[in-house]
């Protein structure tokens, strides 16, 4: 019994490094960690990877970089919210002004949609990505309470 709750131990303590580890790459470093780039973003080789053996399978380093295209639309969405515009009048002034949706803009990786207009779901996730308010952390889960659940049904 003593043998398996040491073990047990020792994997939740070597879980604790590995996440703090990413968690402090991410925040200091502005490491990219992985997944698809937010809209605003995009993915620059920093050079080669810093572990050895992954750097010998010729794996690489990246960083995002705010896209010039579409950074901008970012930060004048920020500026829109901060005056108190709604999320829906910002849709419209986005469709409004012919500015493409993130799957009008790189149909390639969204082929499941239209990408004919900005909707207010698409303008309220973007508003809520951690990586433009600096918040941005390693292994965050979203919490789902009771009723979020029953609205994404």
């Amino acid at each position: 019994m003593m043998p398996g709750a040491q073990s047990k131990r020792e994997v939740q303590r070597a879980r604790f490094r590995a996440v703090t580890a990413m968690r402090a790459q991410a925040r200091e470093q502005g490491r990219y960690l992985g997944g698809r780039p937010p809209y605003g973003y995009r993915l620059v080789d920093t050079g080669p990877h810093p572990n050895a053996a992954h750097a010998r399978w010729d794996r690489r380093l990246q960083r995002l970089d705010p896209d010039p295209p579409t950074a901008g639309h970012v930060r004048w969405m920020f500026a829109q919210r901060l005056n108190g515009q709604s999320l829906a009048g910002i849709a419209r002034a986005l469709n409004d002004a012919g500015i493409p949706c993130p799957s009008g803009d790189d149909p390639d990786r969204n082929p499941h949609r239209s990408g004919d207009r900005w909707t207010l779901r698409t303008v309220a996730a973007i508003l809520a990505i951690p990586r433009y308010s600096g918040r941005q952390v390693c292994n965050r889960q979203p919490v789902h309470t009771d009723t979020d659940a029953s609205r994404a049904e």
